[in-house]
């Protein structure tokens, strides 16, 4: 049986059940694996760009007795053409931006009923721009602790409803209403690196413009650990 770091359960917590599920950026294939033993899913697809980790899926797969439900595709995201009898997706421990890069060239996922659980590694504020922008409504979101780095991961369905999301909304999304103990630990991150960037342009004066957006953002980071008890 598979056991799920932190990180990856966090991620199989968003997962909709009884679905089939294609994981890009598979590796070890420990997330599919995991959901079919559990019952949750009936039959995945294990997607990785390199032969490497595709040859650890494979190795998983063949261990968990489950090859005869998890089809194994050597593609960059989601260019397969197997891939467009899936509805539901996971894309975890990639960043954000590359991320936004493969959701871009795949614009399939902008149709009714596609299911995404994404864990960005970074840049989540671009990710979030991107969903608005694109038609994708961001559900729910979460964080957790793993190996003393904290991750964050969201739930996300293609409504067609799009956006044009603020600062705050890219940097927040929906963190602040999660009950994850860890979302606190995110937004003191957050709260550094955008502090940083502020103070470091004040020393331009034509940066200014780029300063007064970001104080917005800050103060309500600011106030989100207010609450913290």
């Amino acid at each position: 049986m598979i056991t799920l770091t932190n990180r990856l359960s966090m991620v199989a917590g968003l997962i909709r059940d009884g679905r089939p599920l294609a994981d890009i950026g598979t590796d070890h294939a420990y997330l599919p694996v995991f959901l079919l033993q559990e019952g949750r899913i009936s039959r995945a697809a294990a997607c990785d760009v390199r032969e490497g980790p595709l040859q650890n899926a494979a190795a998983t797969v063949d261990a968990e007795e489950v090859s005869d439900r998890v089809e194994l595709l050597l593609c960059s995201g989601f260019e397969h053409p197997r891939l467009r009898e899936y509805k539901d997706f996971a894309m975890a421990g990639m960043g954000g931006n590359l991320m936004v890069d493969l959701m871009t060239a795949a614009p399939f996922l902008q149709t009714e009923g596609t299911h995404l659980v994404l864990q960005p590694q970074s840049h989540a504020e671009d990710v979030r721009d991107y969903l608005c922008r694109n038609g994708f409504t961001i559900l729910r979101e979460t964080a957790t602790r793993d190996n003393g780095r904290v991750y964050i991961a969201m739930e996300v369905s293609y409504t067609g409803e799009t956006k044009d999301a603020t600062l705050s909304e890219c940097y927040l999304g929906r963190l602040p209403e999660s009950d994850a103990p860890e979302r606190f630990d995110h937004f003191r991150d957050v709260l550094r690196r955008l502090t940083a960037r502020h103070d470091a342009l004040l020393a331009y004066p034509e940066s200014r413009e780029e300063c007064e957006l970001l104080e917005p953002v800050i103060r309500d980071v600011q106030a989100i650990l207010d609450t913290e008890s």
